[in-house]
């Protein structure tokens, strides 16, 4: 569209005033290309009719012809500054203020352009973003959970997935409104945020359920990392009554020992998560290796 306008533009504004430069080119070509033309004829008389060599049109005398051929020099030289200046000027400065328009509108469009991929790129990070509590959603959960796979499995690398869950609150809904659940699920994705370290990926993949994917940690460092989280949320969220704690659940699995793809580590992370639950919840629960199942057996 903004293409389309400046190839309007241009064809407006490069209307010159038609009649006034047409009389000055006509003005300079009889002055400029018409009389040398006459003076080559007026030359070339006297060869094609001899005859008319001593009529008045050749007057005797060097000086005569001399002043003639000078006179006819000043109209010539006349004739092609007026060409330069008036016609062939006039149309350069037209052709300047073009120039300067059609950089405008690149100008205008490259803002435009900007503009565009700035939106799309807002778009894309709404369309990964949960809107409530301002982490990544379960489609950025699968796709940067595939994408971490693929890398630390090139690399060699572990990482660990949290997966987290908020204790009873169904019936902390059921208590105080969903409002306030709402303002609890705002206030752990702000808390998440706040957690995450560069590189880690908090998502919110369900209604209470949520999940960290932690880059370049092992298991005992996810240990770490999660029991921390789980005593920020304890003492930091509270109920409405102000008299208990909202706490939450977490499982803890890690690559490759406990899954080598995601349905293998989402499996593994949740099965640790129930063990929290199981185990009285507000707790942080490793998933056991096959050799640690074996060893306590």
């Amino acid at each position: 569209m903004a293409e389309r306008d400046a190839f309007r533009t241009v064809r407006r504004g490069s209307n010159l005033p038609v009649r006034g430069v047409r009389k000055k080119f006509l003005l300079a070509f009889l002055m400029a290309g018409l009389l040398p033309v006459l003076l080559l004829v007026y030359l070339g008389l006297p060869v094609l009719l001899p005859s008319t060599v001593s009529a008045p049109l050749y007057p005797k005398g060097a000086p005569v012809f001399f002043a003639l051929l000078a006179f006819l020099a000043v109209l010539e030289v006349t004739g092609f500054y007026m060409i330069y200046s008036d016609v062939l000027g006039h149309m350069q400065r037209n052709l300047d203020d073009e120039l300067d328009r059609l950089r405008a509108s690149g100008a205008r469009a490259d803002g435009i352009v900007e503009e565009l991929r700035l939106a799309n790129f807002r778009l894309r990070e709404m369309s990964h973003t949960d809107e409530l509590t301002e982490v990544g959603n379960r489609r950025n959960f699968d796709l940067r959970l595939r994408e971490e796979i693929s890398r630390s499995s090139r690399f060699g690398h572990a990482f660990s997935l949290l997966m987290i869950d908020i204790d009873g609150f169904k019936k902390f809904n059921d208590e105080f409104g969903h409002p306030k659940g709402d303002a609890v699920l705002r206030a752990l994705g702000a808390l998440m945020r706040s957690a995450s370290r560069e590189g880690d990926v908090p998502c919110r993949v369900g209604g209470e359920e949520f999940a960290f994917i932690l880059p370049e940690t092992g298991k005992a460092d996810g240990l770490v990392f999660a029991e921390r989280f789980r005593r920020r949320v304890e003492s930091s969220v509270m109920a409405p009554d102000s008299l208990n704690p909202i706490t939450v659940s977490i499982g803890l699995a890690a690559f490759p020992q406990d899954g080598r793809n995601s349905d293998e580590i989402v499996w593994a992370a949740d099965e640790a998560l129930y063990e929290s639950k199981r185990a009285g919840r507000n707790r942080v629960t490793a998933y056991p290796r096959k050799s640690d199942e074996v060893a306590a057996g």
